[in-house]
């Protein structure tokens, strides 16, 4: 049954890969008014997250635009995608002008790269603790109930939808993971997700206050 929940309901509990070591470990939030307030503290190396801090460590766009410094005529414009941890510093990227073949720098900011399809806590942008790759694709859950959830979808022969609109997490599934003939593969990368939840208590672990200053957006 489709009640429209989105994926942001299951968003105060997020089991992840530390950044830095790959230790599982849980990302506690909870709902203020109009924000997350999230935080994280690695079991192993002690890296600290924080979202009043505004931590992003995840995958990141370099933009940035103006003309070319000989002709004047073409916008020279960057955008490029930055994986990886710790970020580069925003800087200057080189662009060449397709009318002059002049080179220029342009001046970029870093900006999240995020879609809520991606296998990354939505909060500060970690790998998922729970994710399985398979020949259709990944599958990922943020916790386990988001987990029983995604298993009771899959299960059910008969999906009744209760809401209009996009808004539902089952809507924004990859087809995929919807096709009655994929059922059973997906079925068994939800369990082995199961698994590892199962086996892994680390990922209760509560985070404490200390902070280890991540690089900036």
């Amino acid at each position: 049954m489709d009640h429209g929940k989105p994926l942001a309901v299951f968003a105060d509990e997020v089991f992840v890969r530390c950044v830095h070591c790959e230790t599982p470990g849980r990302v506690g939030a909870t709902w203020s008014p109009y924000r997350w307030m999230a935080a994280f503290e690695c079991a192993s190396c002690h890296v600290c997250l924080s979202s009043e801090k505004d931590d992003w460590v995840g995958p990141v766009i370099a933009v940035g635009h103006r003309p070319c410094g000989k002709c004047g005529h073409k916008w020279l414009t960057i955008h490029e995608r930055i994986d990886g941890f710790p970020k580069p510093v925003p800087g200057h990227r080189p662009a060449q002008c397709s009318e002059c073949g002049h080179m220029s720098e342009v001046e970029v900011t870093l900006q999240r790269c995020y879609s809520g399809r991606d296998a990354v806590d939505p909060h500060f942008g970690m790998p998922l603790f729970l994710i399985h790759g398979s020949r259709l694709g990944a599958v990922w859950a943020y916790n386990e109930r988001h987990l029983s959830e995604l298993i009771a979808y899959v299960q059910a022969t008969l999906r009744v939808r209760q809401c209009a609109g996009n808004r539902s997490m089952f809507s924004r599934l990859p087809a995929w993971m919807k096709l009655a003939k994929n059922r059973g593969s997906v079925l068994k990368s939800l369990q082995k997700l199961g698994t590892l939840s199962a086996k892994d208590a680390s990922c209760r672990k509560p985070p404490d206050s200390r902070h280890i200053e991540p690089s900036r957006t």
